[in-house]
């Protein structure tokens, strides 16, 4: 799902409590995008914004190319190794995960 939620080979999310996310500009649209998750847009220019899985009420995923200083951050894991592209190598030290969603 996250190639086609944001039309890239993958996504790069940080995930944070949700209680420490405060929106300034303007309060996200948000779509469910499958039985499990709902995904958060900018109402203005439709960029993805955030993902949250109904299992984990407490925490929200942030698109990283949306924080002011994306390069303060460090991957830890891979998420979703499965689908992962042949010739995506970013990361392959990292641990991996597979994905609950099955599409």
């Amino acid at each position: 799902m996250c190639r086609r939620a944001t039309g890239s080979a993958f996504a790069v999310l940080a995930w944070v409590p949700s209680q420490s996310v405060t929106w300034v500009d303007a309060t996200p649209t948000y779509r469910r995008s499958s039985p499990i998750a709902c995904r958060g847009f900018c109402s203005a220019c439709g960029s993805p914004l955030s993902l949250a899985y109904d299992a984990s009420p407490g925490e929200i995923a942030l698109h990283v190319g949306t924080f002011d200083d994306p390069a303060r951050l460090e991957p830890r894991y891979n998420y979703g190794s499965r689908q992962r592209l042949g010739w995506v190598c970013c990361g392959m030290d990292l641990p991996h995960h597979d994905t609950e969603e099955r599409w």
